[in-house]
């Protein structure tokens, strides 16, 4: 995907933080889509059939996720999608980034996730779905650094967009028991080209 300066100028005025975790990028972006378009979206995702088919590593395959999987093609034809594919090519400039897959994230209090790398030498963004997060449900994404000390987090905050390394050290965040609906995040991976 090309770089628009229109689309560029956008989700830089939309960054709400930018740190690097030993040389590698973390870039977080709020507000950049409607509240309204950030429920819908969730509704849509929530009804999706989503399989227990997922890992975090294969030390971990005893420990399944909930997961549906997008054409890559249909993730470039929805909305708010390309916005965050869009998203992730302007940050990441100049470097180009091709997409190679796109699925969304579903956990429930009581799943267990586990500290991973994605594509290596690739860049993953993580749109968080949920149209509202109270801070007791928890949830944060861990990021670690390069001697698998916790380094930071974010929380998934509705509609946030957390772009990345892809060879960063992270885990996703499993909701408390407060937490009353599945937090949901949509993870589109690419690779450098």
């Amino acid at each position: 995907m090309s770089v628009n300066t229109d689309s560029k100028a956008r989700v830089e005025r939309h960054l709400s933080r930018s740190i690097r975790i030993g040389e590698r990028p973390l870039f977080v972006v709020d507000g950049l889509f409607a509240p309204a378009d950030v429920a819908s979206l969730y509704e849509f995702l929530l009804a999706l059939p989503h399989h227990l088919n997922d890992t975090d590593s294969e030390a971990t395959a005893y420990s399944l996720h909930w997961k549906h999987e997008f054409p890559v093609e249909m993730a470039l034809a929805t909305p708010i999608f390309k916005d965050c594919v869009q998203a992730a090519c302007d940050l990441m400039m100049p470097e180009t980034l091709r997409l190679r897959r796109v699925h969304a994230n579903l956990q429930m209090y009581g799943d267990m996730q586990f500290p991973h790398h994605d594509l290596a030498g690739g860049v993953t963004a993580i749109y968080y779905a949920n149209p509202e997060w109270d801070e007791k449900w928890l949830g944060e994404t861990v990021f670690y650094d390069d001697t698998r000390e916790p380094l930071t987090t974010v929380a998934p905050r509705p509609g946030r967009l957390a772009v990345f390394d892809a060879d960063i050290l992270h885990r996703a965040g499993v909701p408390s028991r407060e937490c009353y609906r599945p937090r949901i995040s949509v993870a589109f991976k690419f690779k450098r080209t």
